[in-house]
């Protein structure tokens, strides 16, 4: 069974799945843990960024649900807005976000990026070592 070392605890893995982003695995332990498995905060970035990019072009719908329409509106009219506590005058910009804070998106049980300190084998099986993990459940 492959192991992964995270924050200085080791896991065993029973799963783990390509993400439809690039550079992303993730992973489930032998515990009942979920993490998502990355190259490096920027890369975690890069694809938080693409995923609501992707649902912003091809389920508006849901974006907008999620982002909500009168922030839409706001940055229409290039005025300051967005869902949270940051501020932007346009999707690029509030997409920019997500560059710096991937562990918004990625880690929804704690909202932090923990450190990977050994990966064995599994670096074959990722194509990658991943340096961070992101719990997600």
């Amino acid at each position: 069974m492959t192991r992964i070392k995270i924050n200085g605890e080791i896991y065993q893995i029973t799963e783990t799945w390509h993400m439809d982003y690039e550079g992303l695995h993730q992973i489930v332990t032998e515990e009942g843990e979920e993490f998502i498995l990355a190259k490096d905060s920027e890369a975690a970035g890069k694809a938080a960024r693409e995923r609501w990019e992707d649902m912003a072009k091809h389920d508006p719908a849901e974006f907008t649900c999620l982002v909500g329409e009168q922030t839409l509106v706001a940055w229409a009219l290039v005025n300051p807005a967005g869902p949270g506590s940051s501020k932007v005058c346009s999707l690029d910009e509030w997409l920019d976000l997500w560059l710096d804070t991937p562990e918004e998106e990625w880690a929804g049980y704690d909202h932090g990026e923990r450190q990977v300190e050994r990966v064995g084998k599994l670096t074959k099986e990722l194509g990658f070592t991943p340096t961070v993990a992101y719990r997600c459940n």
